[in-house]
């Protein structure tokens, strides 16, 4: 028997017969072919890095939102679907390292069976089925389904366009059934897989200890015995008679719906020619058949064949698969495509990324913009003769306007800071390096996976100075192989690419406000937050919250918590957003997220760990930012590059008149005085019994919300979220996608639990700047305080959260 071998939807329609396979790409990050490194593979026609929009479709698989899952269009009639002709005998079976394939035979003459057909919408000619591949874990995600998003494998029938000018996919994902009930027709492609499998393996057995990368998910072994390996020896039909009908046989649910969109293939070269059709009904197999799915695909061996094309000359045991045994692509960004919802019943809507399309002529609503407080009138303090402003910091005089003063935070939060910045796309997956272009703002040609950060900053009194030094290793020698577009390059600068690294800076300048609550008003910025304004508050006395930005182009958030008791150890996360009518940002304005870690370190340490790191990646002197000493500027050269004084006095509270004053009250008396003195001392008690009263209340509210999160996500030992963890938690309450938790999103995610009035309150605990919204720094500023919250209710009454299932891990679909 000869044995065809196919590499399973690594191209749609290429075969290798009887030959080994080389791993050109992999699932896994080690031997830089992994998903995140497929942009950069020496390949022809390689579009995985994307098309910025140029084919009309995009990249695949991608993450279909709750608002698509849950809107349907009754516009399905617009499919249809024919059987095909095949018998069970017309069908090829191939195994490959990173899946399993079904296919018909050729003929002598040339031709095949047909394999089935459908007509989908919005397309004249009809498409014609060529094989159908299967995934370990599945590759699209879809919010509200499977185990939080995703499902044990993915099945994808391929098409070819009458007119062969481009590929359609009739996909489902493949889930354990409740009942553990077998699929009757899907056991008979089990059977063809398993009978290849077992002619190989008696030539070729398998070595476990080759496989340890996928042990977490399968045991591979020379012992393993295929289930159906005995039926033909036993004189049981193997194959009943006629043939399967895709369309038919596959799906387990009687009434199914469609999610449909324009996208790539999900392995290399990811060409952008492929209209996806996705069934919102998984198809049920049970548990033993997912077993033995795993173990066809996971624990491969390639035989390398002799002239006769029988004969096995040599084995090869490898698997692309990732370590928890995924052979699926991570989602892509949607990037304003739309995705549809065909089903039996309901509105016609028709979702994308960041919502519901807005009608013809209107925009997506962008990120809001940093909005000073509304000036409702007169600062005066017009209390009467019965009351007094003294106890209001802002009309006190004797009440210091320095930072430290007011929030001591601040003096804990100065001086030299050294660590590592990662960045990552609006998809969760890290950022590697990307063609710099001034069409794409946030490209950057060198490595972002984990850059070298510095941190140098200074608080006199009323005064704010913030440098901020980020240092890139060289690009990768594969990434500067590759052909620049036009309008771009592979460097900055003079640097050559591969050899030199690259450093940039962004400055951060302000004072104090009359507010006297610590607050920094931020209204000179250099750098990548060139332009920008806004503020930097103290949370708490271990967490600050930074939102910098402008009307027209950019805005940007980050939460910083200390993370030791000395109070010399920081960590970070936030999200930078572009403002732009240009795609990809006009679809999808969050540019990337990041997260960083940071240490204390000596002025001397400082520079002397900066001068190394561009000697160690090699930075051009001309690219090389001075490690300047506390305060002062970095480029002093110009009122474009550094605040001058006269900037620094037209806002510093110490330089101006102060807004809030009192008016001269009335003066009375000793019986007067006396009266008055009562009152004060009777409303004094009064507002300190409310104030405890009212912090009280907040301080419950936020333990309700932490029971709330905690039902729903997996923590460490310690009550810890990962960057991941936050990630994924935030895009459970941000329904739409839009970067923001909004109060009816907020509201929907803690259901019954509290009362509208009491929910207002919850809300503006966590909402720091008061914008109406929660955006990621905001909440990771809330998250950094929640393991003491659980700590504090484990301890008081016993509350221990039950635990979410095990989320599917980043590397098997992110």
């Amino acid at each position: 028997m000869k044995l065809h071998w196919s590499l399973a939807g690594a191209s749609l329609l290429a075969v290798v017969d009887g030959a080994g396979i080389g791993n050109f790409f992999t699932y896994y990050d080690a031997g830089g072919l992994g998903p995140d490194r497929w942009p950069f593979l020496d390949m022809e026609g390689n579009e995985c890095g994307g098309m910025g929009g140029a084919t009309g479709y995009g990249q695949s698989p991608v993450t279909i939102s709750q608002a698509v899952e849950s809107t349907c269009d009754t516009d399905k009639a617009a499919y249809s679907f024919t059987g095909g002709d095949c018998t069970w005998n017309d069908l090829k079976f191939s195994l490959s390292n990173n899946g399993a394939k079904v296919e018909p035979k050729v003929n002598d003459d040339g031709t095949t069976c047909s394999f089935g057909s459908m007509n989908i919408p919005h397309t004249p000619n009809k498409f014609n089925a060529l094989q159908f591949h299967i995934h370990t874990y599945s590759e699209h995600e879809i919010e509200g389904k499977g185990d939080r998003g995703f499902f044990p494998a993915e099945l994808h029938v391929v098409h070819q366009e009458e007119t062969k000018e481009s590929y359609a996919v009739f996909g489902t994902m493949i889930d354990i059934d409740v009942g553990d009930t077998a699929h009757p027709v899907f056991e008979y492609f089990l059977r063809g897989w398993e009978l290849l499998a077992t002619s190989v393996a008696e030539s070729c057995p398998v070595t476990s200890a080759l496989y340890a990368a996928v042990q977490q998910k399968v045991t591979c072994s020379a012992t393993y015995q295929f289930p159906y390996n005995q039926s033909v020896q036993d004189g049981v039909a193997f194959f009943p008679e006629g043939g399967p009908n895709l369309y038919e046989d596959l799906p387990t649910a009687s009434e199914w719906g469609v999610y449909t969109y324009k996208g790539g293939l999900t392995t290399p070269g990811c060409n952008e020619i492929v209209n996806w059709n996705l069934l919102d009904e998984a198809m049920l197999i049970s548990q033993e058949q997912m077993d033995r799915l795993d173990y066809l695909i996971l624990c491969f061996v390639q035989p390398t064949f002799a002239s006769d094309g029988t004969t096995v000359e040599s084995c090869v045991h490898n698997t692309v698969a990732s370590e928890s045994g995924s052979t699926s692509r991570p989602p892509q960004p949607l990037l304003g495509r739309k995705v549809t919802h065909r089903c039996p019943n309901g509105p016609a809507v028709v979702i994308n990324d960041v919502g519901v399309l807005p009608p013809p002529g209107q925009d997506f609503v962008k990120p809001s913009a940093i909005e000073e407080p509304a000036n409702t009138g007169s600062n005066k303090c017009t209390k009467t003769l019965f009351e007094d402003c003294s106890d209001d910091p802002r009309y006190d005089p004797k009440v210091s306007l320095n930072l430290k003063s007011t929030a001591p935070s601040w003096a804990d939060a100065e001086g030299y800071w050294v660590g590592t910045r990662r960045v990552y796309n609006n998809q969760g997956s890290q950022l590697m390096e990307t063609f710099a272009s001034d069409k794409f703002k946030n490209t950057m040609p060198y490595p972002q996976d984990e850059v070298k950060m510095f941190v140098n900053r200074t608080v006199m009194q009323t005064r704010y100075f913030e440098h901020i030094y980020q240092v890139f290793k060289p690009a990768s020698l594969t990434f500067c192989t590759f052909a620049v577009p036009e309008e771009s390059s592979n460097v900055l600068g003079n640097s050559e690419c591969g050899k030199n690294g690259y450093a940039t800076v962004g400055e951060r300048f302000g004072t104090a406000t009359f507010e006297k609550d610590g607050t920094v008003d931020v209204f000179f910025t250099t750098g990548r937050f060139v332009g920008g304004k806004g503020k930097a508050i103290t949370v708490d006395d271990d967490t600050f919250y930074y939102k910098i930005g402008d009307d027209n182009s950019f805005e940007y958030s980050e939460t910083e918590s200390f993370n030791n008791p000395a109070k010399t150890r920081v960590a970070g996360s936030g999200q930078y957003f572009i403002i732009s009518d240009v795609l990809p940002y006009s679809a999808n304005p969050l540019a990337e997220s990041f997260t960083y870690e940071l240490y204390q370190v000596s002025e001397e340490t400082f520079k002397e760990q900066l001068a190394a790191a561009y000697a160690d990646d090699n930075v051009l002197p001309e690219d090389q930012k001075p490690a300047i000493s506390s305060g002062n500027c970095i480029d002093i050269s110009s009122d474009a590059t550094c605040p001058s004084e006269a900037m620094f006095q037209s806002v510093d509270p110490l330089s101006n008149s102060t807004p809030y004053e009192q008016d001269p009250s009335v003066k009375g008396g000793w019986i007067a005085f006396f009266v008055i003195l009562g009152v004060l001392v009777l409303v004094g008690i009064l507002y300190v019994w409310h104030v405890h009263r009212i912090s009280q209340q907040a301080d419950r509210y936020k333990h309700q919300f932490a029971r709330r999160i905690a039902e729903t996500i997996n923590m460490d030992h310690d009550k810890k979220l990962s960057a991941k963890g936050l990630e994924q938690e935030f895009k459970t309450i941000d329904s739409d996608g839009n970067g923001v938790i909004t109060k009816e999103e907020f509201y929907r995610f803690m259901g019954d639990r509290v009362s509208e009035q009491d929910f207002n309150v919850m809300f503006a605990a966590i909402d720091i700047d008061h914008s109406g919204s929660i955006d990621f720094a905001e909440f990771c500023a809330f998250m950094a305080q929640i393991g003491a919250i659980l700590t504090e209710e484990e301890e008081r009454t016993g509350y221990k959260p039950s635990r979410a299932g095990p989320a599917k891990d980043e590397e098997a679909g992110n």
